[in-house]
């Protein structure tokens, strides 16, 4: 198995598949998992540090299935996006 990567070492516009996660790891950032990914179409799997919104997915949804994401990237930003799943947004009306 490879070492542990982080987002920014995946391929923009590839699909992974999250095929399990540890036990949260408690941080002053809050919670992270170490995710045990391959990229689709592969058998070539490996770990990765979850991203923020990744692990609020798995604190939120508590998956019991595998689930996918897409890596996009904005301004040089790598970000996941997470495949069948719509984030709300919680808005302050102003008067």
């Amino acid at each position: 198995m490879e070492p542990t990567k982080k987002l920014n070492d995946l391929t923009t516009n590839n699909t992974y598949i999250v095929q399990g996660y540890s036990d949260p790891i408690n941080s002053k950032f809050g919670s992270n998992y170490i995710l045990l990914v391959c990229e689709k179409d592969t058998s070539n799997t490996f770990e990765m540090w979850s991203t923020n919104s990744l692990a609020e997915y798995i604190d939120n949804v508590k998956p019991k299935g595998k689930f996918t994401f897409i890596v996009n990237e904005r301004n040089n930003v790598k970000y996941p996006v997470i495949e069948n799943h719509k984030k709300e947004r919680n808005f302050n009306m102003l008067n």
